[in-house]
């Protein structure tokens, strides 16, 4: 039986796996390691786009920890135009549900990207907002409420993970259809250069974090679908994720490090998925 990811919106997002490649796991829907394919995902949430291109953040972007990574890219893309341009076709194509990740910007931006999405078929299914790690709770129902009136797609909002339960309420309120849980919090750690790199973790070692938030987040009750994300490279961090409230899973660096052990993981998964009587 499908995972629904936002059963309170006409639209509905219905997975058939509960793990879904997280954002730029594998760039747009474009950038598919060896032995994997979009049927292994039960979505695919592209990189985060902007309104206009952004170059991102100059080298280093990456620096290796003894149990994960820190990387900052940030926020390079092509721009929303040239993007759909480029990937609609394949999205339209696509068999597994596609989610844009509209970049963190003002919620003018986003909310004029929403409802670009809502006028013309793009084929996509969803779309995911970031909330930056310091917003408050008055700036994140401003944007989430922004892009909620732009567009009827359903919309996931990733919460910063050492935050989420703070904020969780307000954006559900504003009008998520589902909760990420969440975004690793930003570390600092000096490259082979001796450059100190600041951006969020990644890797096994952001999985603690997201541990803490889902079962804080899962203790409020709001009624909306949850997803876990960060730190995911295992079946049983799939399974503890689920057993703490998530209804799917997002997988990024194990994309990127082991395809191999990524399709096992997505192979293996589905046996995770509801049973009719449910």
């Amino acid at each position: 039986m499908p995972i629904e990811l936002a059963p309170n919106n006409k639209r509905g997002l219905a997975l058939s796996s509960p793990i879904v490649a997280g954002s730029g796991a594998v760039g747009n829907g474009d950038s598919w390691p060896p032995g994997l394919q979009p049927d292994d995902f039960g979505a695919i949430v592209t990189a985060p786009v902007s309104m206009r291109p952004r170059k991102g953040s100059p080298q280093p972007r990456w620096v290796e920890l003894p149990a994960g990574f820190l990387l900052d890219t940030g926020g390079h893309n092509p721009g929303f135009s040239r993007l759909v341009a480029s990937q609609a076709g394949q999205w339209r194509r696509s068999s597994t549900p596609v989610i844009i990740s509209l970049a963190q910007g003002d919620a003018g931006g986003r909310a004029w990207m929403a409802a670009r999405l809502e006028e013309e078929n793009l084929g996509v299914s969803g779309i995911e907002l970031a909330a930056p790690e310091d917003i408050n709770q008055g700036e994140a129902s401003a944007f989430i409420s922004a892009v909620r009136h732009a567009t009827t797609l359903p919309i996931l909002v990733k919460l910063p993970a050492t935050r989420a339960a703070h904020l969780a309420e307000t954006c559900a309120v504003a009008g998520a259809d589902a909760l990420v849980v969440g975004t690793p919090p930003p570390a600092v750690y000096p490259t082979e250069d001796g450059v100190l790199l600041e951006a969020p973790l990644g890797g096994p070692v952001a999985l603690p974090f997201t541990l803490r938030a889902l079962r804080n987040v899962a203790a409020l009750n709001l009624g909306v679908p949850l997803v876990a994300a960060g730190g995911v490279h295992s079946l049983d961090d799939v399974a503890l994720c689920l057993e703490l409230g998530a209804a799917a899973v997002q997988i990024r660096s194990l994309v990127w490090t082991n395809p191999l052990a990524t399709k096992d993981l997505c192979t293996r998964a589905l046996a995770f998925l509801p049973d009719e009587e449910e």
